[in-house]
């Protein structure tokens, strides 16, 4: 079965879960309190704090992570027997015979093999058929389930800005059942720009993990954002097949990351501020470096409460050049003043 964190995905907290816990706890003085997860990416943190019985409100940007939000916490009945049987049955499905489509088009013989990528637009499509008979988690489960598995599968480094030179192989991939717990806190979901998002929310804790630099998500996960939306764009971008996706880029990747910073910072509504970010301003690769500066980090944070910071050792993952030694992670953690205006 798959659990939440069997994905790959730049800037994972995966390992640091217990630390961003303990943060939160030593630091806050209501009991049962709420968290707020505005960049959530593959929703680790969220689930964490979920399964400690808190209510969460988790967001982000990419329609392909929402998408695996409504699997992972809607409250939401599914009947089980009937997305395992639907998983098997397309486990069986023999990829060789079958025609070529829209996704094995475009990124078969790069990110896939011809008949891997076949399937996995058969599925797709398939999905996409008989979401009129599934509910609407049942229909995130079963497209959480396919973009896992692709995930794993792909002839890439662990992510989908380029395909590896050598030609993908068929790995006669198979889909899975989510590792599902409905004992889980309640959550609310969304697919928004967090700035915009945290203007309408209340939660005693905000946990922000914005993207640190120059390099966007969406180049990232391009082929798994588009398997989500499944739109079926025509024009793509270069060798590596980015759709058009200037919207879903975020500006927290751009020079005016600290502007927006400061921006959603004064809008939180909350009692403790969480951020995590780490310490590369001088990598080789320009791209590779934060938008945000420790100083800028530390006074916009200032105009909202008291501030401390954690500084955790932490191996980031790096597949490229770009020279992460002494790579460390920082926990900021803002006890909001009462009374401050937001």
């Amino acid at each position: 079965m798959i659990k939440i964190k069997n994905r790959r995905y730049i800037g994972s907290k995966t390992r640091l879960l217990e630390e961003i816990f303990q943060s939160v706890e030593s630091n806050i003085n209501t009991k049962n309190y709420s968290f707020a997860d505005l960049f959530a990416g593959t929703g680790v943190v969220s689930h964490f704090f979920a399964e400690k019985g808190h209510e969460i409100f988790v967001n982000d940007i990419l329609y392909s992570n929402y998408i695996a939000y409504l699997a992972w916490f809607s409250k939401e009945s599914i009947n089980v027997s009937k997305i395992h049987d639907i998983l098997n049955k397309k486990n069986l499905i023999k990829a060789d015979t079958l025609p070529e489509n829209y996704f094995s088009q475009i990124y078969s013989n790069k990110y896939y093999s011809n008949n891997d990528a076949k399937k996995i637009g058969f599925v797709r499509n398939y999905i996409e058929e008989i979401k009129p008979t599934l509910n609407q988690r049942e229909y995130a489960v079963l497209l959480t389930s396919l973009i896992y598995a692709i995930d794993k599968v792909a002839n890439t480094v662990g992510h989908f800005e380029h395909y590896l030179k050598a030609e993908p192989q068929d790995t006669n991939f198979i889909l899975e059942m989510l590792d599902i717990e409905n004992n889980l806190a309640q959550a609310k979901v969304f697919n928004e720009d967090a700035n915009i998002l945290a203007k309408k929310i209340k939660a005693d804790v905000v946990y922000i993990d914005p993207p640190y630099n120059a390099r966007q998500y969406v180049n990232f996960y391009h082929v798994l954002e588009n398997l989500a939306r499944w739109d079926k764009p025509t024009e793509f971008e270069g060798t590596s097949m980015k759709f058009k996706r200037n919207h879903l880029k975020s500006g927290y990747s751009q020079a005016k990351a600290p502007i927006l910073f400061r921006e959603l910072i004064m809008s939180l509504d909350c009692e403790l501020i969480v951020v995590s970010y780490n310490n590369t301003y001088s990598a080789n690769s320009v791209a590779s470096n934060n938008k945000i500066t420790e100083q800028q980090l530390k006074e916009i944070l200032s105009l909202k409460g008291a501030v401390s910071y954690k500084e955790i050792d932490y191996n980031y993952f790096n597949a490229g050049k770009t020279n992460f030694s002494n790579h460390k992670e920082y926990l900021y953690i803002c006890k909001v003043h009462k009374g401050v205006k937001h």
